[in-house]
């Protein structure tokens, strides 16, 4: 879903699937609404929100800033964990976060606003803006912006890791992809696909000759009172108040995440922001300042997916435009309940899906008068027998992300670290079968045999479970 957050810079792929496992469990959750229970006021929900975010904070899997507003009233804004752990420096509702691909909706906005103008529409095709781009005359600013160009994903080459920790200009970005072959014809499928964005943002420049962030400095954040807000293209300028970028670490610790140059971001992940400037954007969409009516209706209302920025949809039973990002250490989403006129928003220095799902779905689900079921992350201490009962080798089947990938488990001093090919996840203990992976927020349950060995594992992450195999050690497997 909107996910530079979903690679490792943006990650592997099992991010992508994971948080579209997630999203469809609780876009799902819907069919199994709980009846109302009544209009609460203000402050029972408030007490009721920061009651169920409470256990997140105090097992260590929430660091960022949460809003939560209904009928334009804040009924909830809190800071939790530490904008910089080297420095112990809090989060604070002021704190500057990246907000990964919370961007394209910003992006998206910038488009419809040049066509508002009459200055390019969204059926034009990409040639007209670049020329020498190859298919462009197949290619429309509608594909680009549904995701179904056929154009491959920047964020999956091989190389981009490497790639995304230099500065890039635009036109060096897009070089990067524009001779690859399309995966399909356009209009015909669809796949998400960072690279779409990047072009985007190429083509906004060109039509106003003006830099992308300023393009949306005076179209967007000024007319929106967004004044803590922008886009980071030069790593060299800081940004006053901004969090630094965390990965889940143990029990309840964080490591610092790798590096990424947010200029490689342009157009798809490379804003910055704060809790209070996206609630300010989400009130100029309301009010209409930043775009008509008649093109909010046309392309944020009719139809559903991933359209022009946004996941449109229905969830708990209500209508849903969200916004979703996450990039090396970071995670945002931006969740507008239009029919309720209800807002949630969560700003994380932490990559970890845990803000996403299950925590806004949660947090809107008791806005609605419906239950929020907290899961269990108490880490259990166990013998260190036991987690070392857990080392080898296993081997997930053709079902998972990637097919057939094997993994190691190591014991660590109070618990378990998954060891992929290219990746690392903690799991924490929760019983002597039970772990939390903490950086999906994915349960793992243990399988055994009669005599207690365990033989394999079960994996779940949202609504769909892993089985993984544990194999005979043998030399060459993850050394």
């Amino acid at each position: 879903m909107g996910f530079d957050w979903v690679r490792r810079n943006s990650g592997p792929k099992i991010a992508l699937i994971v948080v579209s496992v997630c999203l469809i469990g609780a876009y799902a959750a819907g069919s199994s609404r709980q009846p109302a229970q009544g209009s609460a006021s203000d402050s029972e929900l408030t007490t009721r929100i920061r009651a169920y975010l409470a256990p997140f904070a105090e097992s260590g899997n929430l660091s960022g800033v949460v809003l939560v507003a209904r009928h334009g009233r804040v009924l909830l804004r809190e800071s939790y964990g530490m904008a910089n752990y080297e420095l112990s420096v809090a989060n604070l509702p002021r704190t500057r976060f990246h907000v990964a691909s919370v961007s394209k909706a910003f992006t998206a906005a910038a488009i419809l606003q040049l066509q508002e103008e009459g200055s390019l529409s969204v059926s034009d095709r990409v040639s007209r803006f670049v020329s020498d781009f190859p298919r462009g005359k197949d290619i429309t600013l509608d594909n680009l912006l549904t995701h179904t160009s056929g154009i491959p994903d920047i964020n999956g080459l091989p190389d981009y890791d490497t790639f995304s920790r230099n500065p890039h200009k635009l036109s060096e970005i897009i070089a990067k992809f524009a001779n690859l072959p399309l995966e399909y014809e356009p209009g015909t499928k669809y796949n998400y696909s960072n690279s779409n964005y990047n072009l985007l943002a190429l083509i906004l420049e060109t039509v106003t000759r003006q830099a992308y962030a300023e393009v949306l400095r005076r179209g967007i954040l000024q007319p929106a009172g967004m004044t803590n807000s922008g886009a980071d293209g030069d790593a060299a300028k800081p940004i006053p108040l901004a969090a630094a970028g965390y990965v889940p670490a143990g029990v309840k610790g964080y490591d610092k995440a790798a590096y990424v140059d947010w200029s490689n971001k342009t157009g798809n992940g490379s804003m910055f922001s704060t809790v209070d400037d996206l609630f300010r954007f989400d009130r100029a969409l309301k009010a209409e300042t930043l775009l008509k009516s008649s093109t909010s209706r046309t392309y944020f209302v009719e139809g559903d997916g991933n359209r022009y920025g946004w996941y449109i949809g229905r969830r708990l039973g209500h209508r849903v435009m969200s916004t979703k990002g996450r990039s090396p250490g970071f995670t945002a989403e931006l969740d507008r309940y239009p029919d309720d006129d209800v807002t949630v928003i969560l700003l994380s220095n932490s990559y970890s899906s845990v803000t996403q799902d299950p925590i806004a779905a949660a947090m809107a689900a008791i806005v609605f008068g419906q239950r929020a079921t907290v899961p269990n992350m108490r880490a259990a201490a166990l013998p260190q027998s036991i987690l070392l009962s857990y080392e080898g080798h296993y081997q997930f089947g053709p079902d998972f992300f990637s097919p057939d990938e094997k993994f190691r488990l190591i014991a660590q001093p109070s618990y378990v670290l998954l060891q992929l090919a290219n990746e690392s996840q903690p799991l924490v203990p929760l019983s002597p079968t039970e772990f939390l992976e903490r950086k999906f927020f994915g349960h793992v349950v243990a399988e055994e045999d009669e005599q207690g060995k365990v033989i394999g594992l079960t994996v779940r992450y949202g609504t769909k479970d892993f089985h993984a195999n544990r194999l005979d050690a043998e030399p060459g497997i993850l050394q």
